[in-house]
């Protein structure tokens, strides 16, 4: 493996600016390739320490001009060439030819020189052979990655041992207040490359992913539960040096969230943790953790402006110190698009081909910087010095073994799983909600569960959806009623005991289905039934007693009450008795006077720019001819106003032009 490094004693520290003024580069280079050396006296080249300053303050620089005009883009390419020009033919000089095509290059410098370290030396742009003028190409293009923090030899450390199988933490966090990301696209993502690249190499693997409501305290109690995880990925906002993660659940009230009430799931801004803190939360991983990915935000370097009056140093450099670890994570913010690329990519590598990290870093990085529909491919330099990896085990490290063991794994509720219904695509995430459900639903949580409310078309069946998804895969079974209409019915026997079959939607189909899914209940509801009418309160009780782990989710609440007198004082019961079931309900209205302990989460239409993504990609025939300012689709956009179900209705009407002018006569009407 080639190493770059500077010696202790061979660099000359100027203190009053916090740079070398002069050092001497070493590289090693495997297979009995001579040692080179390139000694940098900034005295000697003209404006070279300001040049090492500008350096410094690229982040800012960058910053800056895209605050200034965010189209410019030649703008911040130029900048980084000339940036590229001055590490390649000052700050390397000839070692910089040298650097291309070798590989994982392990960059070990003394810790005095960290902000040295972390200038973008991937950046420096080399030029092939060719007599004629050319661009030159930066190393991270070139079949180089450095590696930084490399503080020792590396180990060679793989991910999976054997006998033990891969476990992967995903993490999900998007604070109240910041840009929008696609989390759950991300998350689907992330979560189908690690199973397809496990499957492929036929490593047994356990991913968790955790979305809506991962605060500081529940990142934290996240990676400690459940102990040895080998991977863990953050994705959020960050600033250099921190990250931007949702507020805490603890303490939410009980009447509902609306939208003009400043009781809103996660107040009223995020929180903002910094790198001594994620190291605190992120304690408990460390021995076994092998991957940190911080993937989606700005914590591979840090913005000088930021660092006043003491060392810079980023979020992802720490972490690798702090946790033993390699860590893979953003010089500068990124897309959205950009990141679910660059993941998937990178998991691909690792896991599907088997590939060592700085590897399967170089492919996640081609994969995503070359893909012709994301805008930073009109960024090629920027793109190129934006991934950066760090830690001592990471230039050899691999998470793929052939020798591991094989097998099914249990994962919670994996046998009680039930029929759910599909989760909707696409889905608007409404994080704020769903976290507040999230954790009224929780086994931790302080309520017994929630109630998501809201007009029909506004998603509240979608959002249960979501969140009976996630709480089975990631928590415990869910038992969902009514069941969901592709799943076949459920009948008690009623029929061949001289009795019509119940009605799904009354509490003797539902003792029904609990029967079914519960075959222990079946005692308690036979010896119900030959008392004669069963007492379905107290039957639905004793089934449920002792069953905290099961989550409930009664779907449209509201009907069922009109089916059925015994629902009231059901729910009332089960959510009094503290040893049932949590309860998510679904209803068009907020269910005054039934089980007040349950946490009211109300659903309100969706502002205009949360909107643009279900238009684009569940309605794009009324996102056509909004684009075009069709007058007759910009009226049914209006007459939706802001309902996620009646634009879907309009797109469907909007096949035929009549169609869409009689939905728009009888929508308005109303």
């Amino acid at each position: 493996m080639t190493v770059l490094s500077i010696r202790q004693g061979q660099f000359v520290y100027d203190g009053e600016r916090g740079l070398p003024s002069a050092w001497t580069w070493t590289l090693e280079r495997p297979g009995g390739a001579p040692v080179l050396t390139h000694t940098v006296r900034l005295d000697r080249i003209p404006g070279g320490r300001q040049a090492l300053a500008d350096l410094r303050r690229l982040p800012q620089r960058i910053r800056e001009l895209r605050a200034r005009n965010p189209d410019d883009l030649d703008g911040i390419e130029d900048e980084l060439r000339r940036a590229g020009e001055w590490l390649a033919g000052e700050g390397l000089g000839g070692l910089a030819k040298e650097l291309a095509d070798v590989g994982e290059v392990a960059m070990r410098l003394p810790p005095e020189l960290a902000e040295l370290e972390a200038l973008p030396w991937e950046l420096a742009l080399v030029r092939g052979e060719s007599l004629t003028p050319e661009p030159g190409v930066p190393l991270a293009l070139h079949r180089t990655t450095l590696v930084r923090g490399v503080r020792a030899s590396p180990r060679g450390r793989t991910g999976a041992v054997a006998g033990r199988r891969l476990r992967v933490l995903a993490l999900f966090s998007l604070a109240e207040g910041t840009l929008p990301l696609d989390l759950t696209a991300h998350r689907d993502a992330l979560r189908a490359a690690v199973l397809a690249g496990t499957a492929g190499r036929e490593v047994a693997a356990h991913v968790r992913t955790l979305q809506f409501g991962v605060g500081p305290t529940a990142l934290g109690e996240t990676v400690g539960e459940d102990g040895d995880w080998d991977v863990v990925h953050i994705v959020c906002h960050g600033l250099p040096g921190g990250l931007l993660l949702e507020r805490d659940q603890t303490g939410l009230s009980k009447r509902a969230l609306r939208e003009d009430e400043g009781d809103r799931s996660g107040g009223g801004s995020p929180s903002v943790v910094g790198a001594g803190e994620v190291g605190r939360l992120l304690a408990a991983a460390r021995g076994r953790l092998k991957l940190l990915c911080l993937t989606a935000c700005w914590s591979g370097g840090e913005d000088p402006a930021r660092s006043t009056g003491r060392p810079m140093t980023s979020l992802a450099a720490t972490l690798a110190d702090e946790l033993d670890c390699a860590v893979v994570a953003m010089r500068f913010p990124v897309g959205n698009d950009f990141a679910v690329r660059f993941d998937a990519a990178l998991y691909q590598g690792l896991l599907g081909k088997g590939w060592p990290l700085p590897a399967a870093l170089r492919y996640a990085l081609r994969t995503a910087a070359d893909d012709p529909d994301l805008p930073e491919r009109a960024l090629p330099l920027l793109s190129a010095c934006t991934p950066v990896l760090f830690g001592t085990d990471a230039p050899c490290l691999t998470l793929a073994q052939e020798d591991l063991l094989l097998g099914p794994f249990d994962a919670p509720g994996l046998n009680m799983a039930g029929p759910l219904p599909d989760p909707p695509e696409p889905f608007v995430a409404r994080e704020q909600e769903m976290s507040a459900a999230r954790a009224a639903t929780s086994p931790s949580g302080a309520s017994r569960g929630a109630v998501l409310h809201g007009a029909a078309g506004l998603g509240s069946t979608s959002c249960a959806a979501v969140l009976a998804h996630r709480h089975q895969q990631e928590i415990s079974p869910v038992l969902w009623h009514p069941r969901p209409e592709w799943a076949p019915p459920v009948h008690d026997g009623g029929a061949a005991a001289g009795r019509p079959p119940a009605h799904p939607h009354s509490v003797d189909g539902f003792l029904a289905h609990l029967a079914h899914r519960l075959p222990a209940c079946e005692d308690t509801l036979d010896a119900a039934r030959e008392e004669g009418r069963p007492a379905p309160v107290e039957a639905a009780v004793g089934c449920l007693a002792g069953r905290p782990d099961l989550l409930l989710v009664l779907d449209g609440v509201d009907r069922l009450l009109r089916q059925d007198p015994c629902w009231p004082p059901l729910l009332e019961a089960l959510a009094g008795t503290a040893d049932t079931p949590r309860i998510l309900l679904t209803s068009r209205t907020e269910l005054p006077g039934i089980a007040a302990s349950l946490l009211r989460v109300r659903l309100e239409p969706l502002p205009p720019a949360r909107l643009l993504p279900l238009l684009t990609a569940a309605a794009p025939r009324l996102r056509a001819l909004l684009d075009g300012n069709d007058e007759l689709a910009w009226c049914a956009y209006d007459i939706a106003a802001g309902n996620p179900g009646l634009l879907v209705e309009a797109d469907r009407a909007a096949i035929r032009r009549q169609d869409l002018r009689n939905w728009v006569r009888i929508h308005g009407d109303d």
